[in-house]
């Protein structure tokens, strides 16, 4: 079993939607946060899933809408000190 190397510091998942209603497009942007210890490998996995529930949730606030993307971006800084240890 192999261990996986935690980072300490701060992720930001941002979900980017734009929605297409005839000739007009919309841009909607929501950003997701949290500080403390993360595995690198697993962010990808969880702004996919991030997206998934997104795009859902676009879905049923535009049920008229001809077409809906979305996005994801992951960003992390890390940190050597966190106050309140990222709790």
């Amino acid at each position: 079993m192999s261990k996986t190397a935690l980072k300490r510091g701060v992720v930001v998942i941002t979900l980017t939607a734009t929605v297409y209603e005839g000739r007009i497009r919309t841009t909607y942007r929501q950003r997701i946060g949290f500080c403390g210890e993360f595995n690198k490998q697993i962010l990808p996995t969880m702004a996919k899933e991030f997206k998934k529930t997104y795009v859902e949730l676009m879905k049923s606030q535009f049920k008229n809408a001809d077409k809906i993307t979305c996005r994801t971006m992951v960003k992390t800084m890390e940190c050597d000190l966190l106050l309140n240890e990222g709790k």
